[in-house]
């Protein structure tokens, strides 16, 4: 491919934007071309205006979820969820959208460059390779294991193969493929149950109970995107043993996360106490007989196994009550179909999931074992210790570290940046510089994974396919390449059978489905729909019970004990250099561009900290500093603190923003003994709350299933009567069409997959902490998040619903405008034209929904990040009032291309962003004049009719925004 090796100035950009999207035969599922064909010659594959669409893979996470990229003259500026990928089924979360500013992040490395002292040198890619293939060869020619990888386990099994093959051509076997948030633990318990290291996958739809012992499952724990949408059919409405119900959900964790939010009832415990609690709940089950006759196991075994964690035991030890420990067993192990979860760093406790799951007869129900499961990704911890020691020790002339950052995430007992630095060439592969480049002496520019070929291989059955969407940005190379050229040059026979990273990925492909007539064809056509996707086998395993005679001991729960977490956007760390991913607001605590330590009042109290105070938090491994967040929300004792934050590198939007957590944690565990020290400092923590209640207003309705089951109207909304308001004017006529939403609050999982599809789709400019905390945010739509007042205690433990224009048919905004900037549309939308507006922001304040933005400055961004703005969207300019509109340009799209070929707009032809992201589908769009569309359909659906509501109704705004009650079970008849 040709790539821009002359900087990045926007004609040279141009010149490959006029001709990269100009694919081969085969549109939407080959590369792009490799020759500049002006448009006075046009291809006949491009037609300026018109995007075009190719099915590739997300890198963000191991979940392996499809995406589409859409391309508008050589440049990828959308990614939506690919509808054949059996993961994602057409959806992707925030951090799957956040994936365009990994192309455009004006941070990336650019060229090869080369320690000098404390300066970076500019090599070129010739000298860059002699470099690294001089040493790799003294390195190999010294003996065995002389050279050294570090990468992501998520790599894909291709570029693993590549990868080793390497590794083999300078004769060593010093691997290392590491994720800071393991899977060991779980695969631990695996093997100890089952024999077998391979994870189960799981079917919450298929449950009527759930609990979860810290398993983010809607955030980040393991496959988010396809769990949140079985969630959502759990908690639908349906006839369950005679009786309309919804499912009921149980959360043990310290902290309460947007997951436990969703669910009945959260219990708080302490970090470290979950695998008492779920033995706890497997002892009640075993001795009140609630072991399913199809479990096959020996019960008198796995009755002495959980003997020393009767619910009375456990209570005092976790301060847990023992009725809520026997309630959780009894409801479980009554239950049609149950399915317990466990996440954390307690191989105990998901052995006690899995077990819950065996005993209750839930195993190839709710949870599954697969045949041809991939292999383990991660090295083993004890492999990754010796390959450090190597490094400490001199045997290591070489380390080669790709797309991961080993310096921040790992844990300080094992001194990475200690063991690198004892390595003569430490050479750093990747996009943006992060600490560990710090430590590099030769920096290679890697290509962004939409630049590259790639594959997938989350689970058995699920082969994702990745090709290169667009032109390198930058003048990058692709690992694969990189790595097949430079084994080549080691002179050992057969080092690389490839030509490149396409020639390896199309050699596995053929052996993928050897029986495939017509191979070319096979290939062609996993291209198109982004992989090869088949029905997986269900594997016959049994528990083995005689593996789990011991009683595992009970974990020591200290005085005052830190409980780290991902954050749900920026994970590990690797999210923190995306500026969408910093500015969509965390869930629960609502704040941006910032890490906080969450502290329970009364612990609080106890060492006079107040929020925003900076407190001083030490550990054994090592100490930070961060701001106080006092809440409720955290178990007392406890101090919770997101990891992703504390950047002393990694670019402009990373860099000096939050604390880590890791320096405190030793290896292996997510939870550790602190002392926390008030300091005299203060840091606000910013936020785009408002406020935490709803102040007894309908902004986001709940009522308990009983309530729906009866027909009765939930009380606590129950308003007077509006009587008919005399109209000032006339009504609005919409001859052809009034475009509309149905939301069902009950379905949504608070995973702002919405909020950064919005920004991505109409080129919405974030605006920073600062600038957050003179409530500037900028966002159209926004996660309306409250919580139950003390009154409605018995109400959800979160409310939370997608807030965004409403799209009045008696919009207060229109009115007052005095340029008529705000005016109605003939299809229902509240429009807004932006260069007659004079920025009064009378608009603004006479919005009761409070979804209008101003600019109040020019946005900014960055070469190369403006590339990724939406060509069929205006940005806006300083002093200019915007809002949602529904995705107008889409809809125009759509019309468009019904009146060119003479037809109505057919219904789901229109998709705004924020209705193609979602997950759990709880956004639908259409036209409220066909009584047909699935939109108005789902208004009046199997009781739904009843759980409709209009937000602030008594306003009398009309809004062309439907919402569908949250439900919840009632817990004081739990």
């Amino acid at each position: 491919m040709r790539t821009m090796s002359e900087g990045f100035s926007r004609r040279s950009f141009l010149k490959l934007a006029a001709t990269a999207g100009a694919a081969a035969a085969v549109p939407g599922c080959q590369p792009a071309a490799r020759k500049l064909i002006p448009y006075v010659v046009p291809d006949e594959n491009v037609i300026p205006g018109v995007p075009q669409f190719y099915a590739t893979t997300c890198t963000e996470c191991g979940a392996g979820c499809g995406v589409v990229a859409r391309i508008r003259e050589g440049r990828v500026i959308k990614l939506e969820g690919n509808p054949a990928d059996p993961i994602g089924k057409g959806t992707i979360c925030a951090r799957g959208h956040a994936a365009l500013q990994g192309v455009y992040n004006p941070d990336r490395l650019r060229n090869p460059m080369r320690r000098q002292g404390s300066s970076l040198k500019t090599l070129s890619w010739e000298d860059a390779e002699k470099l690294l293939n001089d040493a790799l060869k003294a390195a190999a020619a010294k003996g065995k294991d002389r050279v050294a990888y570090i990468g992501p386990a998520h790599q894909g099994p291709t570029l693993r193969a590549i990868t080793e093959a390497w590794l083999a051509a300078y004769q060593s076997k010093r691997g290392i493929f590491y994720e800071a948030i393991s899977e060991s633990p779980a695969r631990d318990a695996a093997e100890m149950c089952f024999g077998r290291r391979d994870l189960p996958v799981y079917h919450l739809d298929k449950a009527e109970v759930l609990i979860s012992f810290g398993a983010d499952f809607n955030e980040t724990w393991r496959s988010p995107v396809e769990l949140a949408r079985q969630f959502a059919g759990f908690r639908a409405p349906q006839m369950r043993r005679g009786k309309l119900a919804i499912g009921y959900a149980y959360y043990v964790s310290p902290r309460m996360s947007v997951t436990a939010g969703r669910c009945d009832e959260w219990i708080p415990a302490p970090a470290g106490a979950e695998a008492a609690i779920a033995l706890s709940v497997l002892n009640v089950i075993l001795s009140q007989g609630w072991v399913s006759p199809n479990a096959q196991v020996d019960v008198a075994g796995l009755k002495s196994f959980v003997a020393s964690y009767d619910p009375a035991s456990v209570s005092q030890q976790t301060g847990v009550p023992a009725k809520i420990i026997e309630a959780m067993g009894e409801r479980f192990g009554k239950a049609d179909g149950a399915v317990a979860l466990a996440g954390g760093d307690d191989p105990a406790t998901h052995a006690a999931a899995y077990v819950l799951n065996v005993v209750t007869g839930n195993l190839g129900r709710t949870m599954e074992f697969l045949e041809g499961m991939p292999p383990e990704p991660e090295t083993r911890t004890n492999d990754i210790v010796a390959a450090l020691d190597s490094m400490r020790n001199g045997e290591v002339d070489v380390l080669f570290i790709a797309e991961t950052n080993p310096v921040f995430t790992m844990p300080p007992a094992w001194r990475a940046a200690e063991a690198i630095q004892k390595v003569p060439l430490v050479v750093w592969a990747g996009g943006v510089p992060g600490e560990t480049a710090e430590y590099a002496h030769l920096l290679l520019p890697l290509h962004h994974p939409l630049e590259d070929w790639r594959d997938t291989f989350p689970r058995a059955g699920v082969h994702g396919l990745g090709q290169p969407v667009m032109q390198p940005v930058f003048w990058s190379k692709p690992l694969g390449d990189l790595l097949i050229t430079s084994a080549r040059e080691s002179g050992a026979k057969n080092a690389a059978p490839w030509e490149n990273s396409q020639d390896a990925l199309r050699s596995a492909w053929t052996k993928l489905n050897p029986k495939a007539a017509d191979a070319e064809g096979f290939w062609i056509q996993s291209l198109r729909e982004g992989g090869y996707f088949e029905t997986a086998q269900q594997a016959q395993v049994k528990l083995n019970v005689a593996a789990l005679k011991t009683s595992p001991a009970s974990r020591q729960l200290p005085k005052l004990v830190l409980a780290a977490y991902p954050h749900p956007f920026l994970y590990d760390g690797r999210g923190a250099d995306k500026p969408w991913l910093q500015e969509v607001p965390e869930p629960v605590t609502q704040i941006v561009w910032d890490s906080w330590a969450e502290i329970h009042p009364e612990t609080a109290r106890q060492y006079g900290i107040s929020t925003n105070q900076v407190v001083e938090i030490r550990s054994s491994e090592g100490v930070i500093k961060t701001s106080a967040l006092v809440s409720e929300r955290v178990c007392k004792g406890v101090v919770a603190i997101p990891t992703g934050q504390g950047h002393t590198a990694l670019g402009r939007y990373a860099k000096g923003v939050g604390a880590n957590p890791f320096a405190l944690l030793k290896p292996g565990q997510w939870s550790a003994p602190i002392t926390i020290t008030p300091t005299h400092d203060t840091h606000e923590l910013a936020t785009a709350l408002f406020k935490n209640h709803q102040l007894g207003r309908s902004i986001v309705e709940a009522q308990t299933v009983t309530e729906l089951a009866s027909g009765v109207q939930p009380r606590e909304w129950q308003e007077p009567e509006v009587p008919k308001p005399h109209e000032m004017y006339p009504n609005w006529e919409y001859p052809t069409h009034q475009w509309g939403m149905t939301i069902d609050a009950n379905a949504c999982t608070g995973c702002s997959a919405c909020v950064a599809a919005c920004y991505a789709e109409n080129n919405i400019p974030v605006v920073g902490r600062e600038e957050v905390l003179n409530n500037r945010i900028m966002s159209w739509i926004r996660v309306e998040r409250f919580y139950p007042e003390k009154k409605y205690e018995h109400q959800p433990l979160l409310f939370l619903a997608p807030m965004l224009c409403q799209q009045c048919h008696h919009a207060p905004c229109e009115p007052v405008c005095p340029v008529f900037a705000a005016y109605h549309t003939q299809e229902g939308l509240n429009g807004q034209v932006y260069n007659r507006c004079v920025g009064t922001r009378y608009c603004e304040n006479n919005c009761p929904y409070k979804v209008r933005r101003f600019n109040w400055w020019e946005p900014e961004w960055p070469e190369p990040l403006n590339y990724q703005l939406n060509p069929d969207v205006t940005v806006r300019g300083a002093g200019v009032m915007e809002k949602c509109t529904f995705c107008v340009q889409r809809i125009r799209h759509a019309e468009i291309n019904a009146m060119i070929e003479k037809r109505p707009v057919r219904d789901g032809e229109i998709v705004p962003a924020c209705v193609q992201t979602c997950p759990t589908h709880a956004i639908s769009f259409g036209d409220m004049n066909d009584k047909n569309s699935e939109m108005m359909k789902r208004r009046v659906a199997a009781h739904n009719e009843q759980r409709a509501y209009a937000s602030l109704k008594e306003l009398n705004t009309q809004p062309a925004i439907t919402y569908l009650r949250e439900l919840y079970n009632e817990r004081e008849k739990a």
